[in-house]
């Protein structure tokens, strides 16, 4: 994190990468960003060893997640944190800081600051909110797991191209999803296998109630090419949420605007 120019009341923006995320993924953002920033990879908040489904709970890679979270958010040094996550990032952000309440998602504001004392604000990008069908979501975790059994066996150009061309990503243009591709060429599999498992919607809760009331203020980012997120984004109306549709935009908004994505973030925080 730069912290040259930074004084003791910025507030510092910590980026959380979705799945596939790679080293760099938000420098077109951060390098346009007027206050410090640091970028964390979802492989990053893993556990140190693969855990046994039959002696740990099913989110237990999340649980770990938000553990080492508030490691680094607690010694970055700066009072006042905006945490910004897209798509998977995403989810691990909204778990982490509103996951676990004693009320079954609406997090106790109260709480909140004893374990987020720095946290101020939340920006989530093309982010889910997670599975409320039991059976639904017990579907998506064998979904994943077989898929993520293929990036293992098999992580190879043609299959990160198959990736990216699954609905979600429609609104990407051809240059960009080349971009993508390209970056993405040196992935390890295993690594993705590791992360599409353990952070699988599959098991992680449902976590709509905790935008209900949320401790901090959240902006919602969606692209107008992404129908999917800003349909959920607009069925959730809270004080404390903003949602901004991003014109010109699909699922990956920071990687096609950045320079909209770093003047939207500072706007939002600066009357926090």
């Amino acid at each position: 994190m730069n912290r040259d120019s930074a004084s003791s009341r910025e507030t510092a923006v910590i980026f959380l990468a979705g799945f596939l995320g790679v080293p760099g993924e938000f420098d077109a953002v951060r390098k346009r960003l007027p206050v410090p920033s640091l970028e964390i990879l979802p492989e990053a908040l893993l556990p140190g060893t693969p855990p046994d489904r039959g002696s740990h709970p099913p989110d237990f890679c999340f649980r770990e997640a938000r553990r080492k979270l508030r490691e680094i958010i607690g010694g970055c040094g700066f009072p006042r944190v905006c945490v910004y996550g897209y798509s998977l990032g995403g989810r691990l952000a909204l778990y982490a800081l509103f996951g676990e309440t004693p009320d079954g998602g609406i997090p106790d504001p109260r709480e909140f600051r004893k374990d987020w004392p720095n946290v101020t604000s939340l920006v989530l990008e093309s982010a889910g909110t997670g599975i409320r069908d039991p059976e639904e979501r017990s579907r998506r975790y064998l979904h994943d797991a077989e898929l993520a059994r293929k990036f293992e066996r098999d992580f190879s150009p043609e299959l990160l191209d198959l990736w990216y061309r699954q609905p979600v990503f429609a609104g990407l243009s051809p240059a960009l999803r080349e971009n993508l591709l390209r970056k993405r060429r040196n992935l390890q599999g295993s690594i993705a296998a590791s992360v599409l498992l353990g952070f699988s919607t599959g098991v992680m809760p449902w976590l709509l109630p905790a935008l209900s009331r949320p401790p901090v203020p959240v902006l919602l980012l969606s692209g107008d090419r992404d129908p999917k997120y800003t349909a959920l984004f607009q069925s959730i109306r809270s004080p404390g949420i903003t949602h901004v549709t991003v014109s010109g935009a699909g699922h990956n908004i920071h990687d096609e605007l950045p320079e909209k994505i770093a003047a939207l973030i500072p706007d939002f925080f600066s009357g926090i």
